[in-house]
């Protein structure tokens, strides 16, 4: 077995220690305060700035360092903004922490600051708070923000370029009017995770490009009016949105490529509408929505999709449209005391087309089910039961 020599273990340790690396350490208590720390052409970078109070500014600028860049601003009180920012250095930690009202806090890591990591957290009332991170050239990093606020309108913006292997998590909860803005460019493996939690007029944005990419998106525990994009384009994409208890709520998913997946779970609200639009090979797309007076819109084009929308409950409108061969579609509306409206509409050969509806339609409001479909080779299936004044009706050409 080989053994380390007295030296050899000696710069281990005191590298372990941070003993080696410069370290810069301010503490400020009192209001309209301003602590700056700058760590530039070091072998290693350590900052802590520690702020009690209102209307204080903390920044960190660390760069150039050949070994691994830690920094830490952790704010008390209302009006504080905080900035780190981390050039050139590998394994470089950000981490901002405030407890108040009306803050901002930025991150910057750049310039070849690979397998970096940034943590923003906001709490305690942190109205109208803003949380941005921005990665670029920083391979296999992660950015996250929390917002835990009982106030009003906290956004989170993330903006990861030229990242391979990206991820980033952004959670929101109890507040109103959320906003967060995800941002994956030109990177492959980019991985988004959204949770919007007890806050009504909540706004969840994504864009990804790239190769095998997955973003999932939650806005649920009474969050209604909430609303949700996802775009994206390159290869093995999924997509994965959930609003759960929420009323008038909006989910739309766009995605460009081959071998995507997409599914929308809206549960237990109503007035929801969910809107999924696929392009490419191999895509699968699924709407599911339990409530009343839900919507839910599936479009592809290419070969061999299959898209499934269930709606549990009364009035629904479900519509699939789908083009090229080998195409599945399947609707199904369930409602015990009201009725169904249901299209499916495809173009091409080999297609198969189902509805089921089992709501109990009148001649006021009776179940609709149309399919239609051109080219040949295809089939297509329609059952209706309960109620009166149903109409089905199938169209082949």
């Amino acid at each position: 077995m080989k053994t380390l020599k007295p030296l050899a273990a000696a710069i281990l340790a005191t590298l372990a220690t941070g003993a080696w690396a410069d370290t810069a350490t301010t503490n400020q208590t009192g209001s309209g305060n301003t602590a700056s720390t700058t760590q530039s052409n070091t072998f290693a970078a350590d900052a802590t700035i520690d702020q009690t109070g209102d209307n204080n500014a903390a920044t960190v600028s660390q760069s150039n360092s050949a070994a691994p860049m830690s920094a830490d601003i952790d704010t008390v009180g209302n009006d504080n903004t905080a900035s780190i920012t981390q050039d050139d250095s590998w394994f470089a930690q950000g981490t901002i922490l405030q407890d108040g009202t009306t803050n901002t806090a930025d991150i910057t890591q750049v310039n070849i600051s690979d397998v970096s990591d940034a943590t923003i957290n906001q709490i305690n009332g942190a109205d109208q708070s803003a949380a941005s991170i921005t990665q670029d050239g920083a391979q296999t990093s992660s950015a996250t923000i929390t917002q835990d606020t009982t106030g009003a309108g906290t956004t989170a913006t993330v903006g990861q370029i030229n990242v391979d292997t990206a991820l980033a998590t952004v959670t929101q909860s109890n507040g109103s009017g959320s906003m967060t803005n995800v941002q994956q460019h030109d990177g492959v493996d980019l991985t988004t995770t959204v949770n919007q939690s007890d806050s009504s007029f909540a706004t969840a944005l994504v864009d990804q490009t790239g190769d095998t990419n997955s973003t999932n998106i939650s806005q649920q525990n009474v969050s209604d009016y909430a609303y949700a994009e996802v775009n994206q384009a390159g290869d093995n994409s999924s997509v994965d949105v959930l609003q759960d208890q929420s009323h008038d709520s909006y989910a739309y998913v766009d995605q460009n490529g081959s071998m995507l997946t997409a599914e929308v779970d809206q549960g237990l609200g109503d007035r929801n509408l969910a809107d999924i639009n696929q392009t490419g090979t191999d895509n699968f797309a699924r709407v599911e929505q339990s409530g009343s007076d839900n919507e839910g819109m599936i479009t592809q084009s290419g070969g061999n999709n299959s898209a499934d929308i269930d709606q549990w409950g009364g009035n629904g409108h479900a519509a699939i449209t789908q083009s090229n061969v080998n195409n599945d579609a399947y609707i199904n509306q369930t409602a015990p005391a009201e009725f169904g409206v249901a299209d499916i509409t495809q173009s091409g050969s080999n297609n198969q087309a189902d509805i089921l509806q089992t709501g109990l339609g009148t001649a006021l409001d009776p179940n609709t089910a149309t399919i239609t479909q051109t080219s040949s080779f295809n089939n297509a299936s329609i059952m209706q039961a309960g109620g009166a004044g149903n109409s089905a009706t199938i169209t082949q050409m």
